[in-house]
């Protein structure tokens, strides 16, 4: 990955790193993708998933609920505009 798209994802994330944490960053994520995209080689198609014990699965059923009115969802926000949360503006 290059400097430049660390540098773009530092910042949408507000984030600030030091030219040598950048370099630093730049083979840690270019390892990190490679192994992805050998994960991602892997074919998957015919893999059963199942567990080697007893244990049973503590999900819950999913259950059709009656969602947040607006203002309830946006009561405890930082801020809010319009009826809705107000947030970072950002148009790449």
């Amino acid at each position: 990955m290059k400097k430049e798209e660390i540098k773009h994802i530092a910042n949408i994330a507000m984030l600030d790193f030091t030219e040598e944490e950048l370099d630093q960053f730049s083979g840690f994520f270019s390892e990190t993708m490679d192994f992805v995209d050998q994960i991602r080689q892997v074919p998957t198609e015919d893999t059963m998933v199942f567990q080697v014990n007893d244990m049973e699965s503590h999900l819950r059923e999913d259950e059709v609920k009656e969602s947040l009115g607006q203002d309830q969802a946006t009561k405890n926000t930082q801020a809010e505009k319009y009826g809705y949360f107000e947030i970072i503006r950002y148009v790449d």
